[in-house]
């Protein structure tokens, strides 16, 4: 009878495992596959919430694209604005749900994630030197993938801080480049990499720096076979159902303008693994579904990723949350994730952070959040 009674309890607790499995597989397929077409979504259990943030939004003169979700459920999810003040008809062209935007540095954490893949495959390991993969960099055998990945390798940073990264005339070059909205060279970076001086002594101290991941880029490159963009396209965009992004540039759905009325953006060749991705709030929010889920890397490494009282692995880590936020002149966003609600919010905007800055407007949906949920 004992017997019978604990295989009855077995099969019982299998059979609540494999329905909450088949749930979740069922949940993620669904969402992957899902299309929102909608210029606005308000889930009907958050209506005043739902209004609350709109009015907010409203009254703060936001132009871009916001979305609020819970588990893998949109809250609220609205365009505002126009894609480009410049266009013919402006008006004819509002931002929408779906409308695409330069993510910045939100590009960090899919990096992160694609190293990570490529760890659990036993391709690399976080303690490789970065000499393996760039045998010519003199400061390499003091510099590892972890240091890139947590922001510890004392580099110094290619894009906020160019003036010191590349001699004078080249960063002038480079300048003039970006401001026509013309490429430079694919290896630029890496070019310079050994005349650039070191900020700190490696892993020594946290120092924000974007040629970090742009070096994780090329790794990436090198073990995967692949080009940077095919390896997200793959192991990120379509696994995630990220159908409306991309890493190409200038190839967005907005423009956004500087406070002289000019339309800029990073050259392409200098954003590769840091901030090149173009995405929409929509796809944002499937990678949040799909990455704190565990359902890119594993559960175990995505642990390790964020497990940290600053910077993990390509995010920021806080409390019961994760978070970063994109510059890219004349765009800027924010995309964060809190575990204990299972709550995404994902801001994206085409105007510079000095006109509109999205962190602060995520900052201030969450308290609306708090107060009305």
């Amino acid at each position: 009878m004992k017997k019978q009674t604990r295989t009855h309890v077995f099969f019982v607790v299998l059979s609540f495992f494999i329905l909450t499995a088949s749930t979740w597989l069922t949940s993620c397929s669904s969402i992957k596959k899902r299309s929102w077409n909608e210029a606005e979504i308000v889930n009907a259990k958050y209506k005043g919430f739902a209004g609350a943030a709109d009015a907010y939004l409203t009254d703060a003169g936001f132009q871009g694209a916001v979305l609020v979700g819970r588990g893998d459920k949109i809250v609220f999810a609205k365009g505002y604005g126009v894609c480009d003040e410049k266009a013919a008809a402006p008006e004819q062209v509002p931002i929408g749900i779906n409308t695409t935007f330069e993510a910045g540095s939100i590009t960090k954490q899919m990096t992160a994630a694609a190293v990570m893949q490529l760890v659990q495959a036993g391709k690399l390991a976080i303690s490789d030197k970065v000499s393996k993969y760039f045998p010519d960099f003199e400061a390499g055998d003091r510099i590892t993938i972890e240091m890139l990945l947590n922001m510890r390798s004392g580099l110094t940073d290619h894009i906020n801080s160019a003036d010191d990264f590349f001699p004078k005339n080249i960063y002038r070059r480079i300048e003039i480049k970006q401001m026509a909205c013309e490429p430079v060279e694919e290896d630029i970076v890496l070019e310079y990499l050994n005349e650039a001086p070191l900020l700190a002594e490696p892993d020594s101290t946290y120092f924000y720096c974007n040629t970090n991941y742009f070096l994780l880029a090329r790794i990436i490159e090198q073990v995967s076979g692949m080009s940077y963009s095919d390896y997200i396209q793959k192991n990120i965009f379509k696994r995630c159902g990220m159908s409306r992004s991309n890493l190409e540039f200038q190839k967005t759905d907005t423009r956004g303008y500087d406070y002289k009325g000019r339309y800029y953006s990073i050259p392409a060749s200098l954003a590769v693994g840091c901030g090149d991705v173009n995405s929409c709030v929509t796809d944002l929010f499937k990678w949040n579904v799909f990455f704190t889920g565990s359902k890119v890397v594993k559960k175990k490494t995505f642990k390790k990723m964020v497990d940290s009282e600053s910077y993990g692995y390509g995010v920021y880590c806080h409390e019961d949350s994760i978070f970063h936020a994109g510059v890219t002149n004349v765009f800027n966003s924010y995309d964060g994730y809190y575990f204990n609600e299972k709550l995404s919010i994902i801001v994206l905007s085409n105007c510079p952070v000095a006109k509109i800055n999205t962190t602060v407007i995520a900052r201030n949906i969450y308290k609306l959040w708090d107060e009305k949920k």
